[in-house]
């Protein structure tokens, strides 16, 4: 039994195929030279520990996790230690985090006073210092909210719509962190 050899030429796949293909391979290169990446590619960090100082809270430990899964350890503040109990690496960040807060405002009502329109926000203000305490980047504030219309009758419902928004939230603001952390270079110790 002989292999059957299929040769493709334009004749053979038709002008608009080619036309498909070339615009593709335009776009893809236009996208590519202004810097695009897509959302999944993981930026690279330059350190391998982080420390939180401050106002830690639900944002933080997300923040804690989404780092572990890229293999930074996070070293306890009171005895500087890593979650191994060894010392903590000079490679290292330091995370001051000023403010980690979540927030419920009621932003509607009726005229007998059954809320109907909620404001969901989180707060987290923070700045990235050396182990020696340079600042590595400026201090940010981070202010994601979203509003919820909300039914007393269906207040358990509505409970687990406000806890999605909330993690959809946090997860948005640890994107953004960990975005500005990989830009973050540590000074190499000779």
């Amino acid at each position: 039994m002989t292999p059957t050899v299929i040769t493709i030429t334009p004749a053979t796949i038709g002008r608009r195929a080619w036309l498909k293909v070339g615009l593709s391979t335009l776009a893809a290169g236009t996208l590519s030279a202004c810097g695009f990446r897509l959302r999944g590619d993981l930026p690279q960090l330059d350190f391998e520990q982080v420390q939180f100082r401050g106002s830690v809270g639900l944002v933080s430990a997300a923040l804690t996790q989404a780092l572990a899964t890229r293999g930074i350890a996070s070293v306890d503040a009171l005895t500087a230690t890593n979650s191994a109990g060894d010392a903590p690496a000079q490679r290292g960040v330091l995370l001051a985090v000023s403010s980690d807060q979540r927030e419920r405002t009621v932003v509607g009502s009726t005229i007998a006073g059954q809320v109907r329109e909620l404001n969901l926000r989180i707060t987290f203000s923070w700045q990235a210092l050396d182990m020696a305490g340079r600042a590595l980047t400026p201090p940010a504030d981070i202010v994601l909210d979203q509003d919820m219309s909300y039914q007393e009758s269906a207040t358990l419902s509505k409970q687990l719509e406000q806890d999605v928004i909330f993690d959809n939230l946090q997860a948005r603001v640890v994107q953004q962190v960990v975005r500005s952390l990989s830009a973050v270079m540590l000074q190499r110790q000779p």
